[in-house]
């Protein structure tokens, strides 16, 4: 461990040791983590900033909303996958024009 590092652990031991953890928000509860897989690694960090202040960009929308589509094809009764393929169909059709024209 650097020096940094041990500076850092010494500062959270002497926080917890002061109490300064003990009423934060959700202590004791489960956190509810962001589903990331449908975010390339390098713009993760980017994504849950934008994610935590109330906005996406579109392309990022489009990318979820594909990614339950494709959970909801999974687990959807035979009648309903046509319709849901569709969509499926239209959302990544509107995505590749979205980023084509960011590549202008």
């Amino acid at each position: 461990m650097d020096g940094i590092s041990r500076i850092i652990e010494r500062n959270i031991k002497k926080a917890i040791d002061q109490g300064v953890f003990d009423d934060l928000p959700g202590k004791g509860k489960a956190q509810r983590l962001a589903d990331l897989r449908f975010v390339p690694p390098e713009q993760r960090a980017a994504f849950l900033v934008l994610r935590n202040s109330g906005s996406l960009p579109p392309e990022m929308e489009l990318r979820k909303e594909i990614a339950s589509l494709e959970e909801q094809l999974q687990i959807a009764m035979e009648e309903d996958k046509p319709g849901i393929i569709k969509a499926i169909t239209e959302k990544k059709m509107f995505y590749d024009i979205l980023m084509e024209r960011r590549k202008r």
